[in-house]
């Protein structure tokens, strides 16, 4: 598939000011900042969907590129849950080969054809038989 590049990323989502928002909240409440974490990836949810609305009002016929914008901001938002989850949530110094993760996305997702509103399918790959963290991490 050829994929479109989505022009202006950080116009519908700033991954990096994000990460550092989710850590200035998690060093300032520690495990209490969850609510707090989750209303500033809402807020960003919500943020990257206007944009996207945006730019699909302006340019009707850019179908397509919006989709993708839909499944970067997915991504980006699956990132940072992701990052926050090992990093602070369930963080293990000294990882063994069987506490590792990938995720997946599929679907529309994974063909960065998400429409607005969908639903977002991942799977999460372990090597072999899932571990404990695994399991908390997933």
């Amino acid at each position: 598939m050829n994929q479109t590049r989505i022009p202006n990323q950080r116009e519908i989502i700033d991954r990096r000011a994000l990460a550092e928002e989710i850590s200035a909240l998690v060093a300032d409440k520690g495990a209490k900042a969850r609510p707090d974490i989750v209303a500033c990836l809402r807020a960003a949810l919500d943020r990257g969907r206007a944009e996207l609305a945006r730019r699909l009002a302006e340019a009707p016929a850019s179908g397509h590129e919006c989709n993708g914008g839909h499944s970067f901001l997915v991504d980006q938002l699956v990132r940072l849950l992701h990052d926050h989850v090992v990093k602070d949530v369930y963080p293990a110094a000294n990882r063994s080969s069987g506490e590792r993760l990938a995720i997946l996305a599929v679907g529309g997702y994974g063909r960065a054809e998400m429409a607005p509103h969908s639903d977002v399918d991942i799977a999460f790959l372990t090597p072999g038989k899932s571990t404990a963290w695994c399991e908390q991490v997933i």
